[in-house]
């Protein structure tokens, strides 16, 4: 499942960030079709993940995975056929519709397992997705140079080859609902798993607060290049920011994550890495030489740097407080249900962000002060709403304290 987590993203980082240059650019289709293909593919992902998480619980999560494989792949297959509108708009919709199955499925698949912490595990998951998205576009950069066709069937062939490879080798035996065991109906379950899910309070509450967090995952991608743009920088420089990133995040999120869960609580992290995630900004502030480029990239180097530690420092904790607010019961459906305060952070985090630099008039740095009010608040209100009585802990965090 590390290595298919891997392969999912240098699938994905092969082809997304090329779609829209080559419906623009080759198509010529509007700027305006362009952009509602990509945001219907981000809808029907975000939008669907409950969806997805409920499906999970029902029928098992390798299901759910292989059936996700297995319409990302023809979905990136049909983008072939983006000279057809109706196809473009298929393809469109049944990749984000694979996302929104196979993801709360993965997530909880990956909570179930035993032989680490599932902080440590959902650590090695991120350096796998890291690494995915590292050389994802690389790979997409030479395909592309033989043609879009190529392409798309090369970021399809992973997702097919991996529903085989999980038809036969992913245990069948993973955890379904145990609402749905004691279900007559697959209605009267699916009304147990919402509910369980919307009585659990803890979990909101949590979930709630985490859209702080989601408002500042995306920045890295949104602000950065618009302030590069700004600066009359390269997108050289973009790729410099995504790539220490990247790096970081694939050298030391482990050995962090086990430092981390020696020393204090899940929550206490997760305060800390959102805290670090919004004051990272504060490192473009000062005002360097305009001929100076390296003070520049000193800037973005400490933004890249920090923020990724922020983030090595939450993210883990996070993703496995949320199967510990499950209690082991309908996992796949809270992933579901977080994941939509997940898309809610990311469209108010660029809404806002975008506001702030459209507003930059009434204050050159208004968009980095934001970023790191959000960062301070959201660790402050976590703090004061999550206090420790509330801190779920696991049994495999007690072991490998006493180890």
């Amino acid at each position: 499942m590390l290595l298919a987590a891997f392969v999912f993203n240098l699938g994905f980082y092969m082809l997304i960030p090329f779609l829209a240059g080559f419906l623009k650019e080759q198509l010529l289709l509007s700027a305006t079709l362009v952009g509602v293909v990509l945001g219907i593919r981000s809808f029907c992902q975000q939008g669907l993940f409950i969806l997805g998480g409920l499906l999970a619980d029902l029928f098992g999560y390798k299901l759910l995975i292989i059936m996700g494989c297995l319409l990302r792949a023809l979905g990136f297959w049909l983008f072939l056929f983006s000279s057809s509108t109706v196809l473009l708009f298929t393809a469109a919709i049944l990749t984000g519709f694979a996302g929104a199955l196979f993801t709360p499925a993965a997530q909880a698949y990956f909570s179930q397992q035993k032989d680490i912490s599932r902080a440590q595990m959902f650590s090695l998951v991120g350096i796998a997705r890291n690494g995915g998205e590292l050389f994802g576009p690389v790979c997409g950069v030479m395909l592309l140079s033989v043609s879009f066709d190529t392409l798309c069937l090369g970021a399809a062939a992973p997702f097919a080859v991996f529903a085989l490879i999980f038809t036969f080798l992913l245990p069948s035996d993973s955890k379904k609902s145990t609402f749905n065991a004691s279900a007559t109906t697959a209605d009267s379950g699916i009304k147990k798993m919402i509910t369980g899910v919307l009585s659990n309070k803890p979990f909101i509450k949590f979930s709630a607060l985490m859209t702080g967090y989601f408002m500042l995952i995306n920045q890295i991608s949104f602000a950065i290049p618009i302030h590069i743009v700004n600066q009359n920088g390269a997108q050289q420089d973009v790729a410099w920011v995504l790539t220490l990133c990247a790096l970081v995040s694939i050298c030391l999120q482990l050995p962090v994550t086990r430092y981390c869960e020696k020393r204090h609580t899940p929550q206490y992290w997760i305060r800390i890495g959102i805290a670090l995630m919004g004051l990272a900004f504060l490192s473009l502030v000062p005002q360097w030489p305009d001929d100076n480029r390296l003070f520049h990239y000193i800037s973005l180097s400490l933004v890249a740097v920090i923020f990724t530690l922020g983030t090595m420092v939450s993210f883990p904790f996070i993703m496995s407080q949320i199967s510990e607010f499950a209690k082991d019961q309908s996992v796949a459906t809270h992933y579901g249900f977080f994941y939509l305060f997940a898309g809610f952070g990311l469209v108010a985090g660029s809404s806002l962000i975008g506001i702030a630099f459209d507003l930059s008039n009434l204050h050159q740095h208004l968009a980095w002060y934001s970023l790191t009010a959000i960062g301070l608040l959201t660790a402050l209100l976590h703090m004061l709403l999550m206090p420790s009585a509330e801190e779920p802990r696991t049994s495999q965090v007690h072991n490998s304290l006493k180890n």
